[in-house]
């Protein structure tokens, strides 16, 4: 798999091409149609598939007062569309130039001229460039004056709605991990560094990793309790991860803890990869400690057989 993370200076640096272009945050279910469309296309050529996105959300130039919270960080991104079979990408950095580019400008500028396209792979709905005027209509238009093929997909569709990366995120900040997980297909991740918390949980019996996400703009699921797999040292672990402000001590502040069963070793200061399966409950305020001890115990048996029991779609 081969990384850009600059425009070629010219073409020839790929096999004619089919191309795809887009943000592609959380490389949903959606999305895989897109790329899986493309993979067969160029499998069908003996062409080279080529994605290419953006190393950041395009709203956090377009809109920087209110950036959005992203599905997947460059890292998962990257491993999401390789996933799909796609060995080349273009990560390119979006600035305010690229955004003032009208359509006509970015396809003849950075594709035609720059990357060469056999084929052009769009989503039901893309529009790209300034004011959105490269929709499908131009594309179909200028494809035949360029000498090359186009093809719109479809939306995947659940329950007759499209899936859509803000949909995703409306479930999470919901708390709907199984809703988010199908509509993603696969389970929503987050990778995290270990910091040193207070030690409370290891008075209780349930020691956690305090985790501080990779990225700050990421989507963190609504404040509760959740069975999870951990990826840490290389092992993957079965868990119960806690989002919120552990108020049965009073604290204020957000925190992500996770408590890694049959696991004693440090891993402060390594990254853990976090797959979230099921919510199990929201956060209470107990009247002990003991009582939160031993609500902990159910929560542990409760994510044991979730984690057990589970058939889904990876993990």
């Amino acid at each position: 798999m081969k990384i850009y993370y600059n425009m070629p200076d010219r073409r020839g640096e790929f096999n004619n091409p089919v191309l795809t272009i887009g943000t592609f945050d959380g490389v949903h279910s959606g999305h895989i149609k897109i790329l899986q469309t493309v993979v067969d296309l160029a499998k069908d050529s003996n062409v080279d598939p080529v994605v290419l996105t953006f190393d950041a959300h395009p709203r956090r130039v377009l809109t920087p007062a209110t950036p959005p919270r992203i599905l997947t960080t460059q890292k998962e991104k990257i491993k999401a569309i390789s996933d799909c079979g796609i060995n080349n990408i273009i990560m390119l950095k979006f600035t305010r130039e690229i955004a003032d580019m009208h359509a006509v400008e970015f396809l003849n500028n950075m594709i035609i001229n720059k990357i060469g396209i056999s084929h052009l792979v769009v989503g039901y709905d893309h529009a790209f460039g300034k004011n959105r005027d490269g929709d499908f209509d131009f594309l179909s238009q200028i494809s035949k004056e360029k000498g090359f093929g186009i093809t719109r997909v479809d939306p995947r569709n659940f329950h007759a709605r499209p899936i859509s990366s803000t949909w995703i995120r409306t479930e999470l900040e919901d708390g709907d991990i199984a809703a988010a997980n199908t509509l993603l297909g696969r389970r929503y991740t987050l990778f995290g560094s270990v910091v040193k918390g207070d030690g409370r949980g290891v008075r209780l019996g349930f020691p956690t990793a305090n985790i501080i996400p990779e990225d700050p703009d990421k989507v963190i699921p609504k404040d509760g309790v959740y069975a999870v797999r951990v990826v840490v040292a290389k092992e993957k672990k079965e868990g119960m991860l806690n989002i919120g402000t552990n108020p049965t001590f009073s604290n204020t502040e957000r925190s992500i803890e996770v408590n890694i069963f049959d696991f004693g070793k440090d891993v402060y200061g390594q990254i853990l990869e976090i797959y979230f399966y099921e919510r199990l409950r929201d956060e209470i305020k107990f009247d002990s400690p003991e009582a939160l001890q031993e609500q902990l115990k159910k929560d542990r048996e409760i994510s044991r057989e979730i984690l057990r029991n589970d058939t889904g779609i990876i993990n």
